[in-house]
């Protein structure tokens, strides 16, 4: 038959298993940090034997030719607020700043 357990028992029961993985969590944490020390180790020792390489390269600025564009851009069907917002946003994800890009229309394909 299935015996039944006294609330006491059963506030027991959880505690002892609350323990158990407390227990087995601080064992995992130490091996953790033991193995994560070992590898340190190791692999300082690996990048004290190999001696740093040094590589100079020299990058050079892109000149931007401006004397062909005046700063005129065509619109169409695009007020000026949003042409603003949209070469603001081209230049933050290209990462090119404003006054390198050069925009010479902005048209509104619409929803298809």
């Amino acid at each position: 038959m299935i015996e039944t357990l006294t609330p006491i028992e059963g506030i027991l029961i959880a505690i002892y298993g609350f323990i158990t993985v407390f227990i087995m969590l601080t064992i995992l944490m130490v091996v953790v940090i033991v193995l994560g020390k070992i590898i340190n180790a190791i692999s300082g020792k690996e990048q004290q034997k190999t001696e740093p390489v040094v590589v100079e390269t020299k990058v050079e600025e892109p000149k931007i030719d401006t004397t062909e564009y005046v700063g005129n851009i065509l619109l169409y069907e695009v007020d000026e607020k949003t042409a603003a917002c949209i070469m603001a946003i081209v230049s933050d994800q290209t990462g090119i700043p404003l006054n390198n890009l050069i925009f010479k229309k902005i048209k509104y394909l619409g929803e298809e």
